[in-house]
C-alpha cells in the first residue's frame, strides 16, 4: 500500500484489526502490535502468515516482563508512564508564549489518566490559556503561531507547578481483575 494516499493508515489499521479481531490478546496501532500472551504466540503469525503478512523479527521482543507500548510501560502489575517521558515534562521550562503552554498542555494530557483529578489541576492552567488566546481574539489555528510572551498569574503559577509535582507523583494503573466482584 502506498503511504502516500490520504487514507493510507486508516486502510491499513482497519485490515490489521480485521485480521487479528479473533485473538484477544493481540493489540494493535496502525504498525505496532503487542501480543500479551502466557503460551507461544502461534496463532498470531499463523493468522499472519494465513494473510501473507511477514514480520521483521529483528524487531521483535518476546518473552518480556515488562515492555514499552505506544507511550506507556507495561507490566504484570500495570500501566504507567514511562520514566523518560515524565522525566521530559518534568523539565519542561515555564511556557512564556501561547505555543509553548498548549505544547505543555498536550503533553501532560496525554497523561492524565495516571494523576487523580487531573482536571482540577490543570483548570487554573487551561483558563489562563483560554484567557490569553481569547484576549488575541484570533481563530485557533493562528493561535498556535502567537509568539506573544505570556503574563503569569499566581493562579497559573500554582497550577504549572502542582501539575509537574502530580506527575512526578503519577500512580500505576492495576489490570482489571476479570473475577472481581
Amino acid at each position: 500500500m502506498r503511504f502516500g494516499l490520504c487514507n493510507a493508515f486508516s486502510t491499513l489499521q482497519r485490515f490489521i484489526d480485521e485480521i487479528t479481531s479473533d485473538l484477544p490478546s493481540v493489540y494493535v496501532f496502525v504498525d505496532e502490535l503487542l501480543v500479551v500472551s502466557k503460551n507461544e504466540t502461534t496463532p498470531f503469525v499463523s493468522k499472519l502468515s494465513e494473510y501473507g503478512l511477514c514480520i521483521n523479527v529483528e524487531k521483535c521482543q518476546f518473552g518480556k516482563p515488562i515492555t514499552e507500548f505506544l507511550g506507556i510501560k507495561l507490566s504484570a502489575q500495570g500501566i504507567e508512564p514511562l520514566p523518560n517521558r515524565v522525566k521530559y515534562i518534568l523539565e519542561f521550562p515555564r511556557p512564556t508564549t501561547l505555543t509553548q503552554l498548549r505544547c505543555y498542555l498536550g503533553l501532560f494530557n496525554f497523561y492524565r489518566r495516571y494523576i487523580p483529578k487531573c482536571a482540577d489541576i490543570l483548570e487554573p492552567l487551561v483558563k489562563f490559556w483560554e484567557g490569553h488566546k481569547n484576549k488575541k481574539k484570533l481563530p485557533r489555528s493562528n493561535a498556535r503561531d502567537s509568539t506573544e510572551q505570556l503574563e503569569w498569574n499566581d493562579d497559573a503559577n500554582i497550577s504549572f507547578k502542582t501539575s509537574k509535582d502530580a506527575l512526578a507523583n503519577a500512580i500505576l494503573l492495576r489490570h482489571p481483575l476479570p473475577d472481581a466482584e
